[in-house]
Order: structure tokens, then C-alpha cells, then sequence
């Protein structure tokens, strides 16, 4: 009686392995995919962490000028803006600084350049 009955229903089991076999392999797809996004995710917060760093602090901006040969006389920081003074020997110096400044996410706003007896005196404004 027991083969009897396996043996009509045998095309019934073998949707059941079928539909087993489907759905395991849905969940490991699906596990595989989680995985995946979560390791995204966890590169991206990495990213943001990142780019949310250290930002750039008054003693690095004077290093930062110092190491280009550029002269900061005054520095007034006014809430989230930056007014430098000082003077520099040559514009492409300058300008070389401020595109390094640019790297590092600081926004120039406003800029002054006049010739001195020295070389050139400079007054910018950033934003940090």
C-alpha cells in the first residue's frame, strides 16, 4: 500500500522538489544580493566619512601658504567665511594655491590682487 501510493504520487513530489529547489535557489539569490548592497552601502558611508574628513583648519591654511612661500599677514575668520591678506612674489604661485585650495573643498568667493614695492599684496575671501 505504502508503494502504491508513492507511486501515484510521484509527479506530486516531484513539483514539491521542484518548487523546493526553485525557492532555495530564490533565497540564495536573494541572500547573494544583500550581501552585495550591504557592501555598497558600507563603501559609501566609508566615501562619506571621507570626504566629511578632517576639513581645512587655519593652522593648515597658513602651513599650507607657508610651503608655497606666500606670505599670510592677517587671517579673520568670520563665521564660515575667510578673509586673507598678505603678498606673494608671483600671480602663478598664487594661483597655484588657490587651485590647491579648491582641492581640498575650500570655495574662493572674492579676490585681490595689487602690485606692491615688495611683489604682490593679495586680500582674498573663502568659504571653507
Amino acid at each position: 500500500m505504502n508503494r502504491d501510493w508513492i507511486q501515484r504520487h510521484r509527479v506530486r513530489f516531484a513539483w514539491v522538489l521542484i518548487a523546493l529547489l526553485l525557492a532555495v535557489l530564490a533565497l540564495r539569490a536573494g541572500l547573494a544580493q544583500w550581501r552585495e548592497l550591504s557592501q555598497w552601502r558600507g563603501l559609501a558611508e566609508q566615501a562619506a566619512s571621507l570626504h566629511s574628513g578632517p576639513g581645512l583648519n587655519l593652522e593648515r591654511l597658513r602651513q599650507s601658504a607657508q610651503a608655497r612661500r606666500i606670505e599670510l599677514a592677517e587671517v579673520d575668520a568670520q563665521g564660515k567665511v575667510w578673509q586673507l591678506r598678505g603678498q606673494v612674489a608671483d600671480a602663478l604661485v598664487l594661483q597655484g594655491w588657490l587651485q590647491s585650495l579648491r582641492a581640498e573643498g575650500v570655495q574662493p568667493l572674492q579676490w585681490g590682487l595689487e602690485q606692491d614695492g615688495k611683489g604682490l599684496r593679495f586680500e582674498l575671501v573663502v568659504q571653507p
